[in-house]
């Protein structure tokens, strides 16, 4: 069998997988809509200050919560990886005659997949509530690529931290602890222009910002190429760090 098909069936396995624990999947969308509600609602005063781009704060969060959706998502694959090494399924995969990369890969993508359908959600659900988007259709497929390369590639971390600790409860309290400082160090909840300067100075290190830049023009502005380069090759170098730490750790744990 072909490394390619090797890796289309592990992807489809982790997907049957997920849909069978649909809590899983109901918990990755439950914070990301929660707070695309309640901030909607809680700070929509802010589009009053000057200063503030945009005539809605629904506008300006969007982008947010769509990459919040890819993070959460993509702190879920190294929970999978644990439950795996758990149940004995890795060490079946290991004495079957399939390439090992593919068990990794087919992991990676079928998170990806999923971001894919998490984040036409979150933009289905903004749309109801009266969000509307400058690049029409194709804009939100570019939308949900950008998001859905951006998760694999910080699935990688959290299937460093899985394959390292193989603890699923460490794998969770580092995901949710990582998880909002990196949100809220970046632009995703306050323009650049209302930021304190340090807070600025950090969320421009902060890869999570490129993405919510690209997607948030995407939204609002049109086609602003430079930043979706930006945001793709951001996150192709954080890709290029995670995705390799993840193999090396994979080739750790079944040696």
């Amino acid at each position: 069998m072909s490394l390619f098909s090797e890796t289309m069936i592990i992807t489809r396995r982790n997907l049957l997988k997920s849909v069978r624990v649909p809590i899983l999947l109901f918990m990755s969308l439950f914070q990301p809509l929660l707070f695309l509600i309640l901030f909607s609602q809680i700070f929509t005063s802010l589009a009053n200050l000057p200063g503030f781009p945009y005539d809605t704060y629904l506008q300006f969060l969007v982008p947010a919560i769509i990459a919040m959706t890819a993070l959460s998502s993509a702190f879920q694959s190294g929970l999978g990886t644990v439950s795996d090494v758990e149940d004995g399924m890795l060490d079946k995969f290991l004495i079957a005659p399939v390439h090992r990369i593919s068990i990794m890969t087919g992991r990676i993508l079928s998170d990806g997949v999923r971001i894919v359908a998490q984040a036409a959600v979150v933009i289905v659900t903004a749309f109801a509530m009266g969000a509307r988007y400058e690049t029409g259709l194709a804009g939100l497929v570019v939308m949900i690529f950008l998001a859905s390369i951006f998760g694999m590639a910080w699935a990688g971390l959290s299937n460093i931290v899985a394959l390292r600790t193989q603890n699923a409860e460490v794998t969770m309290v580092i995901g949710i602890i990582l998880l909002f400082p990196i949100l809220f160090l970046s632009t995703g909840f306050m323009p650049t222009a209302l930021l304190p300067d340090w807070l600025d100075t950090v969320a421009r290190f902060n890869p999570l910002s490129y993405l919510i830049d690209a997607e948030r023009a995407l939204v609002n502005d049109g086609w602003d190429w430079s930043l979706v380069v930006q945001s793709i090759v951001v996150t192709l170098g954080l890709g290029a760090v995670t995705l390799t730490g993840a193999t090396r750790a994979f080739r750790k744990a079944i040696s």
